[in-house]
């Protein structure tokens, strides 16, 4: 808030021409002779455009060596004319509209006395002829379905990690934007993930090896937080599903007895499967809640990371995991 105002602040102190005007209506902003006029075509809301504006602001800055706020349009005519263009065609490029309105006549000075000092200027020539292209890097922007793939790692939380060790994930998903006037999207992921058994559940039947199958999906709402740049974005996110989890334990021994191997078969001592234990459960309840980022790569096309606190039904020892995962969504 304290960022929302000094920039209102700022740009209210930009009283020259091409900064100086008020914004009536969500769709255009307007002001006296000599100002611009800017049109959003998007349905920008006053916020998103007092922020462009500003964007745009520093953008032309930049390009033109000319900074309306301690400078005259009048009195800088190369120069000012180049903010002009290179800050519309910022706006343009943000999917604004902008005209200017006509400047008011001046009065003529009366004719000196003497002759006026010689000023030597630089040709405005060059200036005019520089054209700007404002070219905004990839942003985020409204998608009502968008289809991610993910990857990451899963710790086991808790006790969990005496019975599991941490492991691999990787999964598939849908989000659903039902209307772009809201931050709230509804999202189907489908993941799987892979576990090497820890001592605890290897000693609880003397076994040497194995490992923990976690698969299932989830239902989660995405909440899209309030963000400065239309890059980047934060958003938290959690729901429930449903998981079956598949053991697999073996104990493997050495025994004395026939082995056979590439150059025949004779007597010796190898590894024997001794024990096995192999246990898939059923549907089993669960709920998630995490926090994630995203930014923009490319048009239509993101990266997000994101982590969860994710705990599976009924509550056991070997229910709790925090997955991290990174994907891209497109």
């Amino acid at each position: 808030m304290v960022r929302h105002w000094s920039r209102s602040v700022l740009l209210s102190l930009l009283s020259a021409p091409a900064l100086a005007q008020s914004v009536p209506q969500p769709n255009a902003t307007s002001g006296s002779a000599g100002q611009a006029i800017i049109t959003a075509k998007n349905g920008q809301t006053n916020d998103q455009l007092w922020f462009d504006r500003y964007e745009c602001y520093n953008w032309a800055k930049s390009q033109s060596g000319f900074d309306p706020s301690v400078g005259e349009f009048q009195g800088n005519a190369p120069a000012a004319d180049a903010y002009r263009r290179a800050f519309a065609a910022c706006l343009d490029g943000r999917g604004y509209g902008v005209s200017w309105s006509v400047p008011a006549p001046t009065q003529s000075a009366p004719a000196p006395t003497q002759p006026p000092p010689v000023v030597h200027t630089l040709p405005s020539a060059a200036s005019s002829s520089i054209s700007y292209v404002y070219a905004p890097g990839p942003e985020l922007k409204y998608e009502p379905i968008a289809i991610q793939i993910e990857g990451g790692y899963t710790v086991a939380a808790g006790t969990t990690g005496s019975y599991l060790n941490d492991g691999p994930n990787a999964g598939l998903g849908l989000t659903w934007y039902p209307t772009s006037a809201l931050p709230l999207g509804i999202r189907v992921d489908g993941s799987y993930s892979w576990f090497d058994a820890g001592h605890a559940l290897l000693d609880s039947g003397g076994y040497t090896n194995g490992h923990e199958n976690i698969y299932g999906g989830d239902a989660d709402l995405q909440l899209d937080l309030a963000h400065r740049s239309s890059r980047n974005k934060l958003y938290l996110i959690g729901g429930g599903g449903y998981y079956h989890e598949q053991v697999h334990l073996r104990q493997v021994s050495l025994e004395s007895g026939l082995f056979c191997g590439y150059f025949g078969c004779g007597p010796g001592l190898g590894p024997v499967v001794t024990a096995e234990e192999r246990e898939t459960s059923a549907w089993r309840r669960s709920w998630n809640a995490g926090l994630g980022w995203e930014t923009a790569v490319a048009d239509h096309a993101s990266f997000f990371l994101e982590a969860r606190y994710w705990r599976i039904a009924p509550l056991a020892s070997k229910s709790q995991f925090v997955p991290i995962r990174a994907g891209l969504r497109f």
